[in-house]
């Protein structure tokens, strides 16, 4: 059965509300010593990111397990309580929705108890330890798992999902709140600054080596012949997501090399550095509705 929009935008607010929630822990992390006043700040409203993030991805878990209910039953989606209920108690995908809402459930629970301001690595480490979980769950109802719960594809997936989520969700945060909020707050440029972007690039950059392996070793997996990129649909939506990938690639790469050396120095430079990133997270996310659109497709030959 292919995707149909419903599915896919179910599937794209869970990708992009998860990546949120990755970039925030990133950037709670690279805080934890709260030296600044900007710093201080900034993690209140990290705080209630991270908030608003999980319960718009247990939302989005929900209404992509009540869209998927909707199509298997052929009902009318405001019908589809009988067929939902059928599905979360005898279906393999049932389970591993419970298990996602189940999850996120615990992680809300988690922040609220342990955010606090010297919380620090008890905070992260808990969270952190919660969305790997988050992320097996959505693993499980891929198509790496038709290799085994515990193959080679099924943890090349896993990684590949979690790598591409922080990238994501880092380029988001910082780009939309945290150095925003920075350059109302941190004139002249300060050491705190550029510590921030520079882990926020090395990370990154990290992260970015460990998707192009991981997403290599997906496309031979799943792809028969490099003609599938041409000749079959999976393999058209594929070749637009590396599109995507190569265009936020670019932009990061003007950021590392350009940009952030300016932002460094400059409040001028900081400006660039966050219309560059906004950009790289229009990018990025048309990227999370590809990964959409494939998680609901059939690859080549299945």
């Amino acid at each position: 059965m292919e995707s149909t929009l419903p599915q896919v935008a179910a599937t794209a607010l869970v990708n992009a509300s998860f990546a949120w929630i990755a970039g925030v822990l990133a950037s709670r992390f690279w805080l934890l010593k709260q030296a600044a006043g900007w710093q201080r700040t900034t993690g209140k409203r990290l705080s209630s990111a991270m908030s608003a993030g999980l319960i718009v991805c247990a939302a989005a878990v929900f209404l992509s397990l009540w869209t998927e209910s909707s199509l298997m039953g052929d009902v009318a989606w405001l019908d589809a309580w009988p067929v939902f209920a059928r599905m979360m108690a005898t279906t393999h995908y049932g389970h591993a929705g419970v298990a996602a809402l189940v999850v996120l459930g615990v992680t809300m629970a988690a922040h609220c108890l342990l955010d606090r301001p010297d919380a620090g690595k008890a905070y992260v480490g808990s969270l952190a330890a919660l969305l790997l979980l988050v992320a097996a769950t959505r693993v499980a109802i891929g198509h790496a798992f038709e290799q085994g719960p515990f193959s080679v594809a099924v943890a090349v997936e896993w990684l590949h999902l979690l790598l591409m989520a922080l990238w994501t969700g880092i380029v988001f945060v910082a780009g939309w709140l945290v150095l925003p909020h920075v350059l109302a707050n941190d004139a002249p440029p300060s050491g705190e600054r550029a510590a921030y972007l520079a882990s926020m690039s090395n990370w990154a950059a990290a992260a970015l080596a460990a998707i192009l392996a991981s997403g290599a070793y997906n496309a031979y997996r799943v792809l028969g012949s490099p003609r599938d990129l041409v000749d079959a649909e999976y393999g058209n939506v594929l070749l637009f997501k590396l599109a995507l990938v190569l265009v936020a690639i670019a932009l990061g790469g003007f950021n590392k090399l350009v940009g952030l050396p300016a932002a460094a120095a400059s409040q001028a430079g900081l400006r660039k550095v966050i219309t560059v990133l906004r950009i790289e997270s229009l990018a990025l996310l048309l990227v999370l509705i590809a990964a959409a659109a494939l998680t609901g497709s059939a690859p080549p030959g299945q």
